[in-house]
């Protein structure tokens, strides 16, 4: 073999190396935030509460959003029904719910369309024995060029 053929494939080796590399180590969330910045969140401008029907904000795009949790009652170990209604179409809404008052974990619930701009999933909330917990669920919409979000607080008895 002559020489400018060994560095050729020395070059392309070393490629594959930095490729592969790059899949390990870089996540791609965090390319995905670098790209469109940190997630742009609207909150309710007045008090709703999920316990006694669903809550509707404006998100920074001014696009209407609500959310809504079955049963009313957001028993905790409990399967709960989470439902977002947005004009916006993606394949997935992010529902990202914790505890403010307490940890309890940081809960990601991935919700489908179920409709046209109707997000469903379920999940269950883990159990305290405080109780009177406060919850933050952050809804989250990855678009191609921008991340939106909405922020709702409810509490829970027990």
């Amino acid at each position: 073999m002559n020489g400018s053929k060994i560095i050729k494939y020395f070059l392309v080796e070393c490629a594959v190396v930095v490729l592969i590399a790059a899949y390990f180590l870089i996540d791609s969330s965090d390319v995905y935030r670098w790209w469109v910045g940190d997630t742009q969140f609207a909150t309710l401008s007045l008090p709703c509460d999920l316990h006694q029907k669903r809550c509707e904000v404006s998100l920074k795009d001014d696009t209407p959003l609500s959310f809504e949790i079955d049963p009313k009652s957001i028993p905790l170990m409990q399967p709960l029904h989470f439902k977002v209604t947005t004009p916006h179409e993606l394949s997935s809404i992010e529902l990202k719910i914790f505890a403010t008052n307490m940890n309890m974990g940081f809960h990601t619930f991935r919700l489908k369309p179920t409709a046209k701009g109707v997000y469903e999933g379920s999940g269950i909330l883990p159990t305290c024995a405080v109780g009177n917990m406060i919850w933050q669920a952050n809804v989250i919409l990855n678009k191609s060029d921008r991340s939106l979000g909405a922020v709702f607080t409810f509490q829970t008895d027990k």
